[in-house]
């Protein structure tokens, strides 16, 4: 049987959505291999340890989201926004967590999301 956090790290990696953490300094901490392949970063570990605001800086209105939820640390339940990856608008819907300690010391946030593109061409 792996390590807890073998296990646990192999939980957030299969994810079905795309996640990413960010600790409070707001440093990348964690981003999956679904949230590379939604936001065409062919290798994700380029983001970790980077300042969130220059590594997503292709997504304005993400790094906005990122640091929304940093400052108030609300949290935010099945939201949409729109961004561009090149030519091609994508619309992404998403939430936020924070991240806790057992204490419950804050201490960053995790964003999960998904492409919804392909789904509100249909609608």
């Amino acid at each position: 049987m792996p390590d807890q956090s073998e296990y646990y790290q192999a939980i957030l990696d299969n994810l079905t959505g795309g996640f990413l953490s960010v600790d409070l300094s707001g440093t990348i901490v964690y981003v999956n291999p679904t949230a590379g392949r939604i936001l065409h970063f062919p290798d994700v570990s380029v983001l970790i340890g980077r300042e969130y605001h220059q590594a997503l800086e292709k997504f304005p209105e993400i790094v906005k989201v990122v640091g929304d939820v940093l400052k108030t640390h609300e949290t935010v339940h099945r939201a949409e926004v729109s961004i561009m990856h090149g030519d091609a608008p994508l619309v992404i819907g998403y939430s936020t967590l924070q991240v806790k300690n057992k204490r419950g010391d804050y201490l960053g946030l995790g964003m999960i999301f998904q492409d919804l593109t392909f789904v509100k061409k249909k609608a």
